[in-house]
């Protein structure tokens, strides 16, 4: 078996590549192009005596790793290997890499080499298939379009700021507020930014339109449509989160518990605990911010409509302030969320009991646990209209 250890980077890549015994059989740099990676994968071939035997890639996560890994599987198929691996490393977790005195590409390469072919197992990166690739990039580019609006938006005021213009209270970008912008005396250079600050902002409303309709359209694909409507069924999310959680998670069968989800999406708070030493901090940031901020903004609908929700946000508020309840809150509707899609079942309103609203770790008001006839009727009947939409 031959292993590489492969340092990526944008144009090309650095390969140290060796057998099972650690007998060299090529090092160098090589571009990210097919017929480039091919011709090295051939040359490895010839190096170990033309042997068809299988090879491993190690690669450090970047960007661009999933493209890297899937243009190596391809090349070294290619190139008449018959079995092709390659795993794509958590960055943070080699810190045999990260925290080297010594940092170069082809010392990082040999390392990976030599962490591959001691037959470890070591941390991998959770690689998305086509699908999840493709509605994480739909949401992801939404994303973006809408913070391009918030900032084009926050421009026009910043404008009207400087020429001490008081701005309705009702808002600038309602029909009203567009009516006022239109009657408003400005000067020559005020009126031509806003003017183009308005016009960009109408692109970019277009363009979230347009953003959205696709995402409808990827919902009705069979894949997500039931999940995605079992998830709507939660008060605070919509179309949206939705589908973000089921993009951002992937394949839920990889989690063991409810704790791992909300450990992967980084809303579990930093814990350093040595002897007599103990440090609890905020939470983690790790996984996916896209995750946290849509769940975030949910959280705040839903402690409005469920009681559960709404006491457990009260209990942490009156201690330590409400940003951190609502993180709180986000991390409860995450784990409920999952155990909705592992037990496939719609969320149920149920109102809190007195000893629930004491203490709103107790299961009543979460998925899976005992609620009136009445609750279950009502999420049935708004997850069957969903999936028939």
């Amino acid at each position: 078996m031959i292993f590489v250890g492969s340092d990526v980077h944008v144009r090309n890549s650095y390969f140290y590549a060796t057998d099972l015994e650690g007998r060299r059989l090529g090092h160098g740099r090589v571009a990210n192009d097919a017929a480039e990676l091919r011709s090295f994968c051939e040359r490895l071939l010839v190096e170990s005596g033309g042997e068809v035997q299988p090879i491993r890639f190690v690669l450090e996560s970047t960007t661009n790793s999933r493209a890297v890994q899937r243009q190596l599987q391809q090349a070294a198929g290619a190139a008449g290997f018959e079995q092709v691996q390659a795993d794509v490393l958590d960055a943070r977790k080699l810190r045999i890499i990260a925290e080297s005195v010594a940092k170069c590409d082809a010392l990082d390469a040999r390392v990976l080499n030599q962490l591959a072919r001691a037959n470890l197992k070591l941390p991998t990166c959770y690689m998305p298939d086509d699908e999840e690739f493709a509605l994480r990039e739909h949401l992801r580019a939404r994303s973006d379009l809408v913070r391009m609006r918030t900032m084009m938006k926050n421009r026009i005021h910043a404008v009207l700021h400087r020429r001490g213009i008081l701005t309705p209270k009702e808002g600038l970008f309602t029909k009203d507020g567009r009516k006022f912008l239109d009657q408003l005396a400005l000067d020559d250079a005020g009126r031509t930014i806003v003017q183009r600050y308005l016009s960009a902002l109408d692109l970019f409303e277009s363009l979230i339109d347009e953003s959205d309709k696709d995402l409808k359209s990827v919902k009705r694909r069979p894949r997500w449509t039931k999940p995605a409507a079992l998830l709507e069924t939660m008060p605070g999310i919509g179309l949206i989160t939705a589908l973000t959680i089921l993009a951002e998670l992937g394949d839920l069968k990889r989690f063991k518990s409810r704790a791992a989800v909300a450990n992967y999406a980084g809303l579990v708070p930093v814990i350093r605990d040595s002897n007599s030493k103990h440090y609890s901090g905020g939470i983690t940031h790790r996984g996916s911010a896209h995750l946290r901020h849509v769940l975030s903004e949910a959280a705040w609908t839903a402690v409005k409509r469920v009681p559960v929700y709404e006491a457990l946000f009260t209990r942490i508020a009156g201690r330590r302030g409400k940003q951190v309840a609502i993180v709180a809150v986000a991390r409860r509707m995450l784990e409920d969320a999952v155990r909705m899609l592992w037990k496939d079942e719609a969320f149920r309103f149920v109102p809190v009991k007195s000893d629930a609203a004491s203490n709103p770790s107790q299961p009543s008001g979460t998925p899976g646990s005992d609620r009136s006839a009445t609750a279950t009727k009502h999420a049935g009947a708004e997850l069957a209209s969903s999936v028939a939409g």
